[in-house]
C-alpha cells in the first residue's frame, strides 16, 4: 500500500504551504505531497485552508483571543525570580571572577527532573520569555551544549541572559531555547519546535551592534550541528557559511596585534575571558568548517585564501583565561602555516586546539587522497610521517577527565585516521569510548567521519579477500573493527537523522559485503 494518499481533485487553495509558495504544482498527498518528499523536506511538509490551520496560524490565533489574559499575567512574569542550579557548560574551572555562585560549570552525571509546570501560553512571549522556563530549557541544553559547538564562558551568558541584558544577542538567545526544547523529550515543550525553529532561523543582522557578533557567531554554529541532525547538511552549510562571513569580516581570523586590517572591527574586550571567546569564536568556526566542507565537497577559495592569512593564536582552557592569561602573536606569524609546517612541535595549547589541529591534518588527508596524481610522492612521504608523530602525541583516553574532555579525545582520534591501521585503531577507541557510557547524544559530524572509518576498513576487507587464507585472522580483525564502528553508528543513529542517513548510505553503498560482516 502506498504511503501517499492521493487527492482525486485538488481544490482551489488546497495546495501545501511550499508548493503555494513556490507557486509549482502540488499532487495533494497526505500526510505530505510528493513534491516535498523527493526535495528532501516532507516532514515540513503542511496544509491550511479547509485541511486544518497549521500550527503557527493556529498561535497566532490564539495571541488575538488571549492577549486580555496574557495582559493580566504579565506583572507576574516580569517579577524577578531566582534561577537557581542552571548548570552550564564549560573547558575548565571556575576561577573568583565575580559569577554568581548558584552558575556550576559541570553538570551532574544524572538528573532527576520534576515535573514542573509551565506558564500559561509561555512559548508567545518570546521578548520576555518567563523566567522558570528560560531556566528550564537552560537546563535541558547545557549538559551537552559542549558537544554541539558551544564555545563560550557558560557562567557569563546565563547570567547576561537572565538578567536581560541587552549585551546578549537575542539570536543566540532563540537557539538556546530551540536546543533546550530538542533534547528536553517533554510533549509539552516538543509541540513548539517548530516555531522556534523558525524564530531562530530569522536572523536580524542588518543592525547588528559589535557586542553580538561573537554571540552570533555561537548562534550560527549551534544551528549548523542542529540541522545536521535532522539530517539537512545544505542548511547547515549556509549556517556555517554566514559564521564564517562573520568571522572573516570583523578580522577574528586575524588578531595579532599588528594586523587591524578587517573592513569592520569590534571594540577592544573588556577582559581576559571576552578576548578568549573571539579567539574560541574563529577557530570553532574554522574547525566545522574543515570537517563539513570536505565532507560535503564543498572546497572553495575562501578557505585557502583564510589558511593563508590566519594569525589568530591558537585556543587554550577557559580557566586560563578566567585567570587572566590570554595567548598573544606580537609577530603576526602566520599560525595554521607555522603548524602545517610542523605539526608535532606543540601540543600544549588546549583540548579545543587539538581537535582544531586534527581537523586541518584531516582536511589535508582528505585532499591527498582525492588530489594524489598531482602530489609529489616526496610532499605525500613528509605528510605521512607528520600525521603519524602527531597521533603519537595525542595524549591517552586516561588523560581526558569528564564527559566533555572524553567527547574531545574521541573526536580527535576520528579525524585523525588516514590508513587501514589507524582506522583499526580509530574502531578500538570508539569501542573503549562507548563502553563509558557517558553520552546521550554525539555532534552529528561525527557521522561522515565515522562513515570514513568504515570506508577504509572495508577496503581492507575487500584486500585480504584477495589474498591467501593465511590472512583470516587479519580479516577477522578487521571484520570486528566494522562491527565496532557500525554499532556505534546504529546506537546514535535514534535521534540523528545524519547519523542513520550515513548508515544507510553504508548499507546501500557496501550491501554486498555488509551482511557478511556485520555480526
Amino acid at each position: 500500500m502506498s504511503a501517499f494518499l492521493p487527492v482525486s481533485h485538488l481544490a482551489k487553495g488546497g495546495a501545501c504551504i511550499d508548493c503555494r509558495r513556490r507557486k509549482v504544482k502540488c499532487g495533494g498527498e497526505l500526510p505530505s505531497c510528493k513534491r516535498c518528499v523527493r526535495g528532501g523536506y516532507g516532514l515540513d511538509c503542511q496544509y491550511a485552508s479547509e485541511r486544518g490551520k497549521t500550527g503557527v496560524q493556529l498561535l497566532e490565533a490564539s495571541v488575538v483571543k488571549l492577549e486580555a489574559r496574557l495582559a493580566e499575567l504579565q506583572g507576574s512574569i516580569n517579577q524577578k525570580q531566582p534561577v537557581l542550579e542552571i548548570h552550564v557548560p564549560g573547558r575548565g574551572g571556575l576561577c573568583q571572577i565575580g559569577i554568581d555562585p548558584s552558575f556550576r560549570l559541570v553538570p551532574p552525571e544524572t538528573t532527576a527532573r520534576d515535573v514542573v509546570s509551565l506558564p500559561y501560553e509561555w512559548w508567545e512571549q518570546s521578548n520576555r520569555m518567563p523566567l522558570e522556563v528560560a531556566g528550564l530549557l537552560m537546563d535541558y541544553f547545557a549538559p551537552y551544549a559542549f558537544q554541539f559547538g558551544f564555545f563560550m564562558h557558560g557562567p557569563r551568558l546565563c547570567q547576561l541572559m537572565f538578567q536581560r541584558s541587552s549585551y546578549t544577542s537575542p539570536n543566540l538567545i532563540n537557539v538556546i531555547y530551540l536546543w533546550g526544547i530538542h533534547l528536553s523529550g517533554d510533549e509539552r515543550l516538543l509541540v513548539h519546535e517548530p516555531l522556534f525553529l523558525k524564530r531562530a532561523v530569522q536572523f536580524d543582522l542588518s543592525g547588528q551592534q559589535s557586542q553580538h557578533v561573537v554571540h552570533n557567531i555561537q548562534a550560527e554554529i549551534l544551528l549548523v550541528a542542529y540541522f545536521l541532525r535532522l539530517g539537512k547538511p545544505s542548511s547547515a552549510m549556509h549556517r556555517l557559511n554566514s559564521a564564517v562571513s562573520l568571522c572573516i569580516s570583523y578580522g577574528l581570523h586575524q588578531q595579532a596585534s599588528n594586523r587591524p586590517i578587517a573592513a569592520l572591527h569590534l571594540p577592544p574586550p573588556r577582559d581576559s575571558i571576552e578576548r578568549g571567546e573571539r579567539i574560541d569564536a574563529f577557530w570553532s568556526t574554522f574547525l566545522f568548517y574543515k570537517t563539513l566542507a570536505v565532507q560535503e565537497r564543498a572546497f572553495s577559495g575562501i578557505s585557502a585564501t583564510m589558511d593563508e592569512s590566519i594569525d589568530t593564536p591558537f585556543p587554550v582552557e577557559m580557566s586560563t583565561y578566567e585567570g587572566g592569561s590570554v595567548p598573544s602573536n606580537p609577530y603576526g606569524v602566520r599560525t595554521f602555516n607555522k603548524f602545517i609546517d610542523a605539526p608535532g612541535a606543540d601540543l600544549s595549547h588546549g583540548i579545543l586546539a587539538l581537535v582544531v589541529k586534527s581537523a586541518a591534518l584531516f582536511e589535508r588527508a582528505r585532499y591527498y587522497g582525492m588530489k594524489w596524481q598531482s602530489v609529489s610522492h616526496s610532499d605525500e612521504q613528509k605528510f605521512e610521517e607528520d600525521l603519524l608523530l602527531f597521533i603519537k602525541l595525542v595524549p591517552p583516553l586516561s588523560q581526558f577527565i569528564g564527559p566533555y574532555t572524553k567527547y574531545t579525545w574521541i573526536t580527535v582520534v576520528t579525524l585523525l585516521q588516514k590508513c587501514l591501521v589507524a582506522a583499526q585503531t580509530a574502531a578500538n577507541l570508539i569501542a573503549s569510548f562507548t563502553r563509558l557510557k557517558t553520552l546521550q547524544h554525539i555532534h552529528p559530524i561525527m557521522a561522515p567521519l565515522w562513515y570514513t572509518v568504515c570506508e577504509t576498513l572495508i577496503v581492507g576487507i575487500r584486500g585480504l579477500q584477495l589474498q591467501d587464507s593465511r590472512k583470516v585472522g587479519s580479516r577477522e580483525h578487521l571484520v570486528q573493527s566494522l562491527n565496532t564502528v557500525v554499532h556505534a553508528m546504529e546506537t546514535f543513529s535514534h535521534d540523528c537523522y545524519e547519523m542513520k542517513a550515513h548508515l544507510m548510505r553504508l548499507h546501500g553503498t557496501f550491501h554486498h559485503i555488509l551482511p557478511y560482516c556485520v555480526l
